[in-house]
């Protein structure tokens, strides 16, 4: 899992560098320069799907669950858990708390930056170096965090993404506005600690369901994902122009509290990780 959402890590860097030649290729077409980032989007995703359908072959639910039905034979014979069912289960509320909470956190404290950044007079290149700071942490430590998720247990990582994405908002909400440099290594933090909790949480959420729960499940997480993100943008804009800075960041730090007490007060419940390893291949 962090493997390929490290892969994440080249699009990010090369997708703002395609900007001109989307915008010369928008052209003709009569599309506004903004506009024409769309273009980046629409063949990257083409390319996906075409790669997708012709290499990922077999399909790797099928995959899992026959190596779940050699396993354990017995798992897939009853029916799949109602979603009330899942919902019981604390390491599905724990997952889903994480994923959940660190979305809206980072996206909400990260999106609103280069405006901030704007209005205390630093330049568009600078805007650019914070961003893509973020964005590196975002994803560069993603075979890292996989590698603890399997070593050390999905809970410990998610406690520690939660304690970077604390000190980042710390460093970030304090840092003054002049000093860019305080502030990049703030949005570097927070977006390691939230690569951290997104991919200890989304093992932690595998690890809690059977490959026929899976699917439904895990694209149940993704909505919710998508929902916070959403949230966390429009939010955090309207708390940056009532409040500032601070604030903000200082209202995410809050939020992270959460997760982190229920990861504390449930990790007696939990497996630990050479089970979760297991359980997870």
């Amino acid at each position: 899992m962090g493997l390929i959402i490290w892969g994440s890590t080249a699009g990010s860097i090369l997708g703002p560098n395609l900007m001109g030649l989307a915008v010369e290729v928008g052209r003709p077409l009569g599309l506004p320069p903004v506009g024409s980032a769309f273009l980046i989007s629409l063949a990257a995703y083409s390319l996906a799907l075409v790669l997708t359908e012709t290499l990922l072959r077999p399909d790797p639910l099928l995959i899992a669950r026959q190596i779940q039905e050699r396993d354990s034979p017995s798992s897939l014979i009853g029916r799949a858990r109602t979603l009330g069912e899942i919902l019981a289960d604390p390491r599905v509320r724990l997952a889903l708390g994480t994923l959940m909470t660190s979305q809206l956190v980072m996206i909400g404290t990260t999106s609103t930056s280069p405006v901030y950044l704007h209005d205390r007079g630093h330049p568009v290149p600078t805007i650019g170096l914070a961003v893509s700071m973020h964005l590196g942490g975002m994803y560069i430590a993603s075979p890292l965090s996989g590698w603890l998720s399997d070593r050390v247990g999905r809970l410990p990582v998610i406690g520690i993404g939660g304690a970077l994405l604390m000190a980042a908002l710390t460093v970030a909400g304090l840092a003054p506005g002049s000093h860019s440099a305080l502030v990049m290594l703030g949005l570097a933090l927070n977006g390691i600690g939230w690569n951290m909790a997104f991919v200890a949480g989304s093992a932690l959420l595998t690890d809690a369901l059977s490959p026929s729960e899976r699917t439904s499940v895990q694209g149940m997480a993704d909505l919710a994902m998508g929902l916070m993100g959403a949230l966390g943008s429009a939010a955090g804009g309207m708390v940056l122009g009532l409040w500032g800075f601070l604030a903000l960041n200082t209202l995410g730090g809050a939020c992270m509290v959460v997760p982190l007490v229920a990861a504390w007060l449930y990790r007696a419940t939990f497996v630990p990780a050479g089970a979760e390893r297991s359980t997870s291949l």
